[in-house]
């Protein structure tokens, strides 16, 4: 029994003090967690974010990259860049083919001998485009005008992908008009629109292109043109990535 009392003697309970200097103690190492964990989470978003973008302006530069290889090149004219403010994918007059300008945000180029294409991310494929190239390709089958409606088109783009910000393939019925001594190719009827990518695949963001510097070869023919595709996020451009898009 004295054994046993002496044993209760030597038992020592937390006093109120102890428990606040653990309480303080447990405090700043908290503090020290978080001031560490907060710009770590920060560098791994910010790293996350930019690798997103860069995997959205590489898809998109694959995409022009093929699309330009198909290129039908014949003369000077068959290579031009538009770059008005107001351009909306609509089909333009002789009147409106301007080849002066030196940078734009549209790329026209000669498909073949009947197609050409513009390539523009700054205006959205409306209802009214949509119905415009319906109109235009739609045809009834049957000598006697009694069979089926057909359509050539393969338009299939939803109203999200057809959106400012991602990036558009217009193909028109081309015209040409001789100007500054030379034929160029422009887009004066209405055939069809597609998309390489939906929304889904720019991953939250929306690019701008910006195309500029065509060099031509001693016969004065287009070889290839610069261009900027920028990845812009809610805050503004995320990256930008220049590439050399060449006709052939």
């Amino acid at each position: 029994m004295k054994r046993i009392s002496n044993t209760r003697k030597t038992r020592k309970a937390i006093t109120l003090v102890e428990l606040i200097v653990a309480m303080a103690l447990t405090a700043m190492f908290a503090t020290a967690c978080i001031a560490l964990i907060l710009p770590i989470t920060k560098i791994y978003t910010e790293t996350n974010k930019i690798s997103r973008s860069q995997l959205v302006a590489d898809a998109v530069v694959d995409a022009l990259r093929a699309e330009c290889s198909k290129t039908i090149v014949t003369d000077t004219g068959d290579v031009w860049l538009y770059n008005p403010a107001d351009y909306d994918g609509k089909v333009l007059t002789d009147a409106q083919v301007d080849p002066s300008y030196e940078k734009g945000t549209v790329l026209v180029l000669r498909r073949n001998s009947t197609y050409c294409e513009t390539i523009s991310a700054n205006y959205v494929i409306s209802d009214e485009l949509v119905q415009k190239v319906r109109e235009k390709d739609m045809f009834i089958s049957g000598a006697d005008g009694s069979g089926n409606v057909t359509s050539k088109s393969v338009y299939n783009i939803s109203s999200d992908d057809a959106a400012e910000g991602y990036v558009h393939f217009g193909y028109f019925m081309s015209g040409a008009v001789l100007t500054k001594g030379f034929t160029y190719i422009y887009p004066y009827d209405y055939f069809d629109y597609t998309n390489p990518y939906t929304k889904d695949s720019y991953m939250g963001y929306t690019v701008s292109l910006y195309f500029h510097d065509i060099k031509y070869d001693s016969d004065l023919k287009p070889v290839y043109v610069l261009c900027d595709v920028t990845v812009e996020g809610e805050s503004g451009a995320v990256c930008t990535r220049s590439v050399v898009l060449c006709f052939s």
